[in-house]
């Protein structure tokens, strides 16, 4: 009998995951079985484990599902605050990232490997030297730090040498934030938005819904806010005033494009509206009046918020605005900041590449933090970095600041390490790993910082120090297994309820109205640049890929001569950059938007060289705005990979949109000539709420990971050749009353009358029992003619063999890799159905409603994408089916799709 494929490969994966784990930096004794909590699932199949991933310093909760000890996947954590079960398009692609066989994996000197002995000797030698003179010239940089672990460590580092110091530095770091709340109640304090119960926002640049370590639970929150308005019949209000458009403005019920030298003015009109005492000036704005009235309305379930970018003045406005609505313990409420050390980034970084210069510094240790390509290139970080002596750079990538260190030392993956973090809301989580190590001499913080106090630890002894010193030794062992189990080690930080000081209002300086530079993170990209899915993953606002470019409003571009695609040079005080131009609708006319994280040169063949830096033009002091911006056409093109036209309004009505009361004509099933098929089983079904999805693309990415969907690169996608089995559509509504966007997912519709069955010369796509149009890979011999016969347009050709490249650990075996010349789709996640109905056979009962959850439906973090079966007739689905929102797509072909849609909700009057 022949040997079983599948149970071959495991075994050989099995065998190199032994192998790897002898060759793990901490040895047998704590990578032989690398996951240390016990698992959600079945051992030795596949088991989920719960860690945290940080975001900005900030850790999101989630749960890592392993093969033969290798992470494949990872889910949200329903039991973290920060995740409640969805991820985000970072936390997804970190599986990949982890894989990455470009990742550091050998430690360097000079840029050629050297074994750990010479790295060991290296360091006790330099401890000998920085002992004799108390640490004078030590000097640490490291990124935000949540971590108390890694905090402590630091502190001993500081006790043991009375000289050295810490710096920090964080490219996306909001330093007026922390300046506005000094000014305004005299302490750094972080804001926590209650989207759930606020009835009215105004986010002044703020974009709560937008990327970032809050993303998921503020998402969810508002989400949840809009559900309980449709039921109340009083559907709450958001108001966005930006210069750059946003995930948040996107979604607004009114948005405001303002330039950032109006935004000062537009908050003390709003603020003068809600007749807020001790204002020292007034402002005018036509649009603050009505704005103004619904927070009023609103009371304590108004809310104000400041986001990046805003002067300091605007964020005490913000603060002042709040207390004066009565928000804080109804619509938020303010925490002590969750970072270690909270201080002004910008000037932290500037103060050690001061000292560099004068030749203060003898040894630096960078760690974790990539100054060298996120620093504004007006600081000259990497000419005062070569003045240094002794310089260690840890991180997972040899990247631009590991070239230009004496030393460089592979990180490992927080997949595979040991630490902790506090999330957004001060929650504190233990990171634990979850994955056989793959870097072969990866040494972490803890670890480095050991070397320096003279006492080698682990990074697992280090955070358990660290836990049952706050613990205590009573108890300790439980407490430890609980929270490696639950993901979560301590509960929310307290609130705390400062007075507005006397004085509070300092007016800024109204910035010049010429040209301005607005500098802005990236939709798709933080410092994963080298991640293929991040970046082949189009941005949901332009819809580019692949690169950058700078974000223009179309009258602008239009009066510089620019169209979408053309090369423009950008001038800042002296400083040049050439940049592919891009018009975006609703951009605040006056001002560019230059988004950050492109234009790399050391972050492999991946992310080498995409798109254009945009901290070559930013000012050293880190600031996100900068006027007297020159603009000048070059004429020639740029080389943009484009998914989407730049604009698309919905003029046809593509997604409906009904005040609140109103209903849609129920779905009719529409003529057919197919032979009607009764589905006495179960019949599949997904319904998507448009009124909820943000446009995150956490479910693409999802569904990339899960179903093993292969990278193409960004020639083949810019000539149509995407891969991705869900897009997301974006349509600008043309209604002034109406939210600036929809945005529209778009699987396969899973037709019951699907007209790319009929098609297929040798029955390559067929329907199963349950509804659901499979692909049969073995027939396909590739016409591609149901490809051309699907209106919606969602089934993928295989011009290439992707095979190679994708059979590796992090690949699902659940799902089979697909040769060349054959068509993919989505298959609402055929293996999940497969395996839920496999445990409920082995448990004796029937399937449960919402037991089987897609990859999509499990990401999304406001629960806009709900699954089950439509023939159960108290099912979540069959509900929304019958909601009076429900429509079809593209309805009057008779296609029948078993996916539907739930139409938007405009607000209850125009704004």
């Amino acid at each position: 009998m022949p040997a079983d494929p599948t149970s071959r490969r495991d075994v050989l994966l099995m065998g190199a995951s032994i192998a790897l784990a002898a060759a793990g930096c901490d040895g047998p004794d704590e990578h032989g079985h690398p996951l240390h909590a016990r698992p959600r699932g079945v051992v030795g199949e596949a088991a989920s484990f719960a860690t945290v991933l940080d975001l900005e310093g900030l850790g999101r909760g989630v749960l890592a599902r392993t093969r033969a000890g290798h992470a494949i996947k990872l889910e949200g954590n329903p039991q973290h605050p920060a995740s409640l079960g969805a991820t985000d398009i970072f936390a997804e692609a970190a599986v990949l990232s982890l894989h990455d066989p470009a990742r550091s994996r050998r430690i360097r000197r000079d840029g050629a490997p050297r074994p750990p002995a010479e790295l060991d000797a290296a360091l006790d030698s330099i401890r000998t030297a920085l002992l004799a003179d108390q640490g004078a010239g030590l000097r640490l940089l490291t990124g935000p730090v949540g971590s108390p672990t890694l905090a402590r460590l630091i502190g001993e580092v500081l006790a043991e040498y009375p000289g050295a110091h810490w710096h920090q530095h964080d490219p996306l770091a909001d330093d007026a934030a922390l300046a506005g709340a000094m000014a305004a109640v005299g302490q750094p304090v972080a804001v926590l938005p209650d989207l759930a119960r606020a009835q009215a926002v105004l986010c002044l640049g703020a974009d709560p819904l937008g990327p970032g370590p809050a993303q998921l639970r503020q998402a969810r929150d508002w989400s949840s806010g809009r559900r309980k308005g449709r039921a109340a019949g009083r559907m709450p209000r958001l108001f966005v005033a930006e210069a750059s458009p946003s995930l948040t403005g996107a979604r607004a019920d009114r948005r405001i494009p303002l330039h950032p030298a109006e935004a000062e003015d537009f908050a003390r009109a709003v603020a003068a509206t809600l007749g807020l005492p001790g204002l020292a000036r007034d402002g005018a704005h036509p649009e603050a009046a009505g704005i103004g009235a619904a927070l009023r309305d609103a009371g304590p379930a108004g809310l104000v918020l400041a986001g990046r970018g805003q002067p300091p003045a605007v964020h005490a406005l913000a603060h002042a605005m709040n207390q004066a609505l009565g928000a804080s313990g109804t619509a938020l409420r303010l925490i002590v900041p969750p970072l270690a050390r909270p201080e002004p980034m910008a000037t932290s970084l500037a103060d050690l590449t001061q000292a560099m210069q004068v030749g203060v510094v003898t040894h630096l240790l960078v760690l974790g933090a990539n100054p060298v390509a996120e620093a504004p290139a007006a600081l000259d970080f990497a000419g005062a970095l070569r003045r240094v002596e002794f310089t260690l750079h840890a991180g997972q990538w040899v990247d631009e600041t590991a070239h230009l260190c004496r030393w460089h030392v592979p990180l490992p993956h927080p997949l595979e390490a040991w630490g902790d973090s506090r999330a957004f809301d001060g929650t504190l989580a233990i990171r634990q790993p979850v994955t056989l190590p793959l870097a072969e001499a990866a040494r972490g913080e803890a670890e480095l910082l050991g070397a320096l106090l003279g006492t080698p630890l682990t990074a697992r002894e280090a955070v358990a120090a660290t836990w049952r010193a706050a613990w205590g030794e009573d108890g300790f062992d439980a407490r430890w297994d609980a929270a490696l189990e639950a993901g979560i080690a301590g509960d929310p930080a307290p609130t705390v309820t400062p007075a507005l000081l006397p004085g509070w209002d300092q007016p800024g300086g109204a910035p010049p109205a010429a040209l301005t530079a607005v500098f802005a993170p990236d939709a798709g990209l933080r410092a994963e640049a080298q991640n293929a899915w991040l970046q082949e993953m189009p941005r949901p606002l332009t819809g580019l890929a692949w690169g950058n470019a700078a974000l223009f409003d179309p009258l602008t571009a239009a009066t510089l001569g620019l169209a979408p695609g053309d090369e423009a040079e950008l001038t800042l005080d002296g400083r040049r950059v050439l940049a592919a131009c891009w018009p975006v609708p609703g951009h605040a006319p006056g001002c560019v938007t230059l988004p950050l994280g492109g234009g790399r040169r050391a972050a492999g063949e991946v992310g080498t060289g995409r798109g254009f830096d945009a901290n070559r033009l930013r000012p050293a002091d880190g600031a996100w705005t900068a006027p007297g911006l020159g603009v000048r056409a070059t004429g020639r093109r740029a080389a943009l990979v484009a998914t989407d036209a730049h604009h698309r309004p919905d003029e046809a009505g593509a997604v409906p949109r009904l005040r609140p009361g109103e209903a849609l004509p129920p779905i009719a099933p529409g003529a057919s000539l197919h032979p009607d098929w009764a589905y006495a089983g179960r019949a599949w079904a997904m319904a998507i709420d448009i009124d909820a999805c943000i446009g995150c693309n956490a479910c693409a990415v999802a569904c990339q990971a899960e179903n093993n969907v292969p990278v193409v690169g960004p020639e083949e996608l810019a000539r149509g050749r995407g891969m991705h089995w869900l897009r997301i559509d974006r349509y600008d509504s043309p209604a002034p009353e109406a939210a600036a966007a929809s945005f529209q997912p778009v699987p396969c519709m899973q037709c019951e009358k699907a007209p790319c069955e009929p098609v297929c010369p040798v029955n390559a796509t067929v329907h199963d029992n349950e509804g659901l149009n499979v692909m049969v890979h073995a027939r396909c011999i590739g016409t591609r003619t149901c490809s051309n016969n699907c209106p919606y347009k969602v089934r993928r050709f295989n011009w290439d063999d992707h095979r190679r490249a994708m059979d590796t650990p992090r690949r699902n075996p659940e799902v089979p890799l697909r040769p060349r010349g054959v068509m993919e789709k989505c298959t609402y996640c055929s293996h999940r159905i497969t395996a839920a109905r496999t445990q409920a056979g082995l448990e004796g009962r029937a399937l449960r409603d919402g037991e089987v959850e897609t990859a999509c439906q499990r990401a999304c973090p406001t629960q806009a994408i709900t699954f089950g079966d439509l023939n159960a007739p108290g099912s979540a689905v069959a509900a929304l089916r019958r909601d009076g929102r429900s429509y079809a797509l593209l309805g009057h072909l008779g296609t029948r799709p078993r996916t539907t849609y739930l139409a938007q909700i405009l607000p209850d009057a125009p704004a």
